[in-house]
């Protein structure tokens, strides 16, 4: 047992700051520090501690989170949003409620542009958010409807928690891009299920106007370069025209092109500004991919992988069973950690104990993906609902309470893709995939 304290010392220091409030970066890194100086003979191998936080990061795919983030932040600073949320509003305006479903839908668009739901609901919350508002949603309401609508995008390729899985299990991301359509898409229904019943329990408005075919055609045209957007960098994986990495690239001038060129609303102010939000917001990321890939290698040392899959095998549970207990385990975490954190912290851990069971890769990647995106929307940590709060001015416990029936419909459409693969691998093995 005493060969094991210091690994019990690391994980009572990680999760007891994390309960306490600590930043997620700090914590990560102080836990993993302290292996090396209560571990004996470690101390003298400190020079790991900094070569492994820098090899976590290098990796050539993360270069993917940057240029995609970046294409995001230039994306909403086009002036371009307007013309998906109305593109959005020429199908769904008229039907009661059709202001939230135009929520979910731009966010759906949105999302699988920036591949980023924080940045979905920093450029589009504020859009949606007053839209609702004055078509007469309370406030909190539009919040926590833009907050919950924002998970889907990740999901929706291209997608930034699918590129740090694939990274960190060495699959396929385009795989994992196109495993992710279903399980989105879902989650849009999820949504609009809810709203479907609230809006005639709580007698949501309803717009009334008629688009004429022309508003329809100069709506559809002016909207078309962003939505193209998407189809460029899905069609170029899935025809193997570039890589995931030169996707994410090819979107950044893609949208620098649209707004510098086409329709000039952007400048070299907003570039620089939208560069500097960007640092900003990967920094964060990388630095708990670095300090992670630490706490990984330490794991690695002392052989919990091996422990944890010689204790699964030992008790026979099932596959099924496992997935329930995995899912209700990352529920929990995603209560008080990072979606980023859990992925790399759990991601080399379990996927090889599900694909020795019998599993999908893919399948489990998309299963983790959805369930540390519902982590956004979940309190305390609920990083997604403090975005919203801030955007919206409205105080966190009424979003949280509004929030509740789409974090539900979620979790029920997490589950749905667990037990159900065929969600999750039917558009991939259409492309030809392997899943």
């Amino acid at each position: 047992m005493s060969g094991y304290i210091p690994l019990i010392v690391l994980i009572v220091i990680l999760f007891g700051m994390l309960l306490i409030g600590s930043p997620v970066v700090m914590a990560i890194g102080t836990a993993a520090l302290s292996y090396f100086f209560i571990k004996p003979d470690m101390l003298g191998n400190l020079m790991m501690y900094a070569h492994r936080l820098f090899t976590g990061m290098d990796s050539f795919i993360y270069l993917c989170i940057p240029m995609f983030m970046l294409s995001g932040n230039l994306m909403g600073m086009t002036g371009l949003m307007d013309r998906v949320v109305e593109f959005c509003k020429v199908f769904v305006g008229r039907l009661r409620g059709g202001v939230a479903y135009v929520n979910v839908l731009a966010s759906m668009l949105f999302g699988g542009i920036s591949g980023s739901a924080l940045a979905d609901i920093a450029a589009l919350g504020p859009i949606e958010i007053s839209l609702m508002e004055s078509d007469g949603y309370d406030r909190d309401f539009a919040a926590a409807l833009t907050a919950t609508s924002a998970i889907q995008g990740p999901v929706i390729p291209p997608s930034i928690p699918c590129v740090m899985f694939a990274g960190l299990t060495n699959v396929s991301v385009g795989a994992m891009f196109m495993a992710g359509v279903g399980p989105g898409i879902l989650l849009g229904l999820g949504q609009i299920i809810v709203i479907f019943y609230l809006a005639r329990k709580c007698n949501f408005p309803k717009d009334d106007y008629r688009y004429s075919l022309k508003e329809i055609i100069k709506i559809t045209i002016s909207s078309f370069l962003a939505i193209f957007m998407i189809i460029l960098i899905i069609g170029g994986i899935t025809s193997g025209i570039f890589t995931a990495t030169e996707a994410a690239a090819v979107s950044v001038i893609y949208v620098l092109i649209i707004g510098m060129v086409i329709y000039r609303t952007l400048s070299i102010a907003d570039v620089w500004k939208a560069i500097k939000e960007t640092t900003s917001g990967c920094a964060s990321i990388f630095l708990i991919i670095g300090f992670t890939s630490i706490i990984s290698w330490i794991l690695a040392m002392e052989n919990v992988p091996q422990l944890i899959s010689n204790f699964v095998y030992g008790t026979g549970i099932s596959p099924l069973l496992l997935l329930f207990i995995v899912n209700v385990f990352f529920l929990f975490n995603g209560m008080w950690i990072s979606d980023s954190a859990q992925l790399v912290l759990f991601a080399p851990i379990f996927t090889p104990i599900f694909v020795s069971m019998g599993v999908s890769a893919i399948h489990f990647g998309i299963v983790m993906v959805v369930n540390v995106m519902i982590g956004l929307i979940t309190p305390p940590y609920g990083v997604g609902l403090y975005t919203a709060a801030s955007v919206s001015g409205c105080e966190l416990k009424k979003i949280v309470k509004a929030s509740l029936p789409f974090t539900g419909a979620c979790i029920v459409v997490l589950f749905l893709i667990t037990y159900f693969p065929v969600f999750v691998t039917t558009i991939p093995r259409l492309f030809g995939m392997t899943v």
